[in-house]
């Protein structure tokens, strides 16, 4: 599992905070081990700490998500010197999950070479 420095000095991320990272991190780490119970995966060639780079990946893409997700239903009003600001929930469809589902995969595969088949031990 990679650290936050692994993720501002090797990946070279810089969205996601130090103090979110672990959080991210770990549900990133948990996607991918999914991903590796549906297809045969193996680091791309010439790529170092491929799995570490992927984790970093799908937790970028996992942490983005989460802020478009927060910005989502947001409204505002001024009147003079007094603001307002109201929050919606974020309701996302089932459509929406599943284009997520296959960004989290394709950004892992940047670093990792995944085959649909039988998975090898």
């Amino acid at each position: 599992m990679p650290d936050y420095t692994f993720y501002t000095t090797d990946y070279l991320g810089e969205d996601i905070p130090e103090d979110q990272f672990p959080r991210y991190a770990r549900r990133a780490g948990l996607k991918l081990e999914r991903m590796r119970q549906l297809y045969a995966t193996a680091p791309r060639p010439g790529v170092p700490d491929a799995e570490d780079n992927a984790v970093c990946a799908i937790a970028d893409a996992m942490y983005e998500f989460d802020c478009e997700d927060a910005r989502r239903g947001m409204a505002s009003a001024s009147v003079g010197s007094v603001s307002e600001t109201y929050v919606a929930p974020a309701e996302l469809s089932p459509t929406t999950l599943y284009l997520r589902e296959i960004y989290y995969r394709q950004v892992a595969q940047d670093f990792l070479v995944m085959q649909r088949g039988v998975r090898h031990a």
